[in-house]
């Protein structure tokens, strides 16, 4: 990391551009992390959505299966 520059001594063009720009990171480095978070709650959210279809597919397959064994009783099943 680069060590910061002495505004005080810079012209007040210079100065202000860096001031500027030292706002503007720090403006970004706030935006990214709120975005950071709406991600994460985002990726969460998916997650459980992910989960409970699963489950969804699990239950569904596995009431085919045993309404499948109710109905062919004497079959053998793979």
């Amino acid at each position: 990391m680069s060590k910061p520059a002495d505004v005080s001594r810079l012209s007040p063009l210079r100065r202000g551009y860096i001031i500027g720009y030292r706002r503007a990171r720090h403006r970004a480095r706030e935006k990214l992390r709120s975005i950071d978070a709406a991600l994460e709650a985002l990726q969460h959210d998916y997650h459980e959505i992910a989960v409970e279809h699963h489950r969804q597919c699990y239950d569904r397959a596995l009431d085919a299966a045993i309404e499948q064994r109710a109905t062919d009783a004497d079959m053998v099943l793979h």
